[in-house]
């Protein structure tokens, strides 16, 4: 038995030494070819919603050829779904899953209750901390197994927007993750792009997009047809099939999270105890401006950032130029995408 654990330990450090080859751009290496190509599984993960069960769809990806022992798992933000984080348009150049997965990178993207292919509830019984719990739910899942088979050592989350909010309340909440990717919120939003959004809001029963999904309540809201390059993208240089595919993948959101002071509390961001990436665009229409969070450099945003996130024990922050809230769709997102794979590799790792 111990002659066959050594070997099984030389074997995943075999494959953990081609990722790395691989992430590096070393070419000529079987295994980190077979890393291009990940294998996916859909999965419903059961939440405990109200005195009920809701049902959140994700789906798991990995390297194809070998199983690692990370996983990041990902939360969109308001009237986004998964696809987020798993654009259809270019994957390429577009899905940050994908791109995690040729780095060696186990991913698992959800759709939040409410959204895509998951339940949607009376918007009463949804809230940021309910939704944490959700979250909390698919990090013990993974790590027990019960999500593709795999138990996963380390689980990492990664949040957008109103996401970040869940995974910030999650983490310091459950204290059960080994990182945290915040993105695309901090604790200084500029209230001119939250006033902009609301000026944008469609009952999603009447929007082009989603009318006729679902029969969603009052409290339910999307963005009108054609708003989001403007209210999300600041008008930035964009791909137009990406702004295309944004709007037909677009969802909707319960409107009164977006209000909630657990947003900007510091009491939630100090209490989390693991490294912490933090990334905007310089250009976020929801969060940059005169008072509000500096995006005039990566050193002015991480020195007004830092004190939020005193319990971490390394926090990194990063700027992407030319780019409004959504870092994953802007035409430069690779700069972003080797930014926090190269966080990864340092804090997590792999294996």
């Amino acid at each position: 038995m111990k002659k066959r654990t050594v070997s099984a330990l030389r074997n995943v450090a075999a494959v953990c030494a081609a990722v790395t080859l691989f992430s590096a751009g070393v070419a000529g290496s079987a295994p980190a070819a077979e890393l291009t190509t990940p294998v996916c599984q859909a999965t419903t993960v059961d939440v405990p919603l109200g005195s009920g069960t809701g049902h959140m769809w994700g789906e798991l990806c990995r390297p194809a050829g070998w199983r690692p022992s990370t996983v990041v798992t990902m939360v969109h933000g308001a009237t986004y779904n998964h696809n987020y984080w798993d654009f259809p348009y270019k994957p390429d150049t577009y899905s940050f899953s994908r791109m995690l997965n040729r780095a060696g990178y186990a991913t698992f993207v959800v759709d939040r209750l409410g959204t895509g292919d998951s339940t949607v509830p009376p918007s009463s019984q949804l809230n940021l901390t309910v939704e944490a719990g959700h979250m909390h739910k698919v990090v013990q899942d993974l790590r027990a197994g019960r999500i593709g088979g795999t138990r996963f050592s380390k689980v990492v989350m990664a949040g957008y927007s109103l996401g970040s909010a869940v995974s910030e309340i999650e983490a310091s909440t459950f204290h059960d993750v080994d990182a945290l990717l915040i993105t695309a919120l901090g604790h200084y939003n500029n209230p001119a792009g939250t006033q902009a959004i609301i000026a944008n809001g469609q009952d999603p029963n009447t929007d082009p997009v989603l009318g006729g999904r679902h029969r969603y309540d009052a409290g339910y809201a999307t963005t009108k047809p054609g708003s989001r390059e403007t209210v999300f993208y600041a008008d930035q240089p964009m791909d137009w099939g990406v702004l295309v595919t944004d709007e037909l993948t677009k969802d909707a959101n319960v409107f009164s999270e977006a209000s909630d002071p657990l947003i900007t509390d510091p009491s939630v961001s100090k209490a989390i105890d693991v490294p912490v990436m933090f990334a905007l665009g310089d250009h976020d229409p929801l969060m940059c401006g005169d008072g509000y969070e500096d995006c005039t450099s990566t050193a002015a945003l991480r020195a007004q950032e830092a004190p939020f996130w005193s319990s971490a024990p390394s926090f990194d922050a990063f700027l992407l130029p030319n780019a409004g809230h959504g870092l994953n769709l802007a035409p430069n997102t690779g700069v972003y995408q080797r930014a926090v794979r190269s966080w990864l590799d340092r804090v997590v790792g792999r294996c």
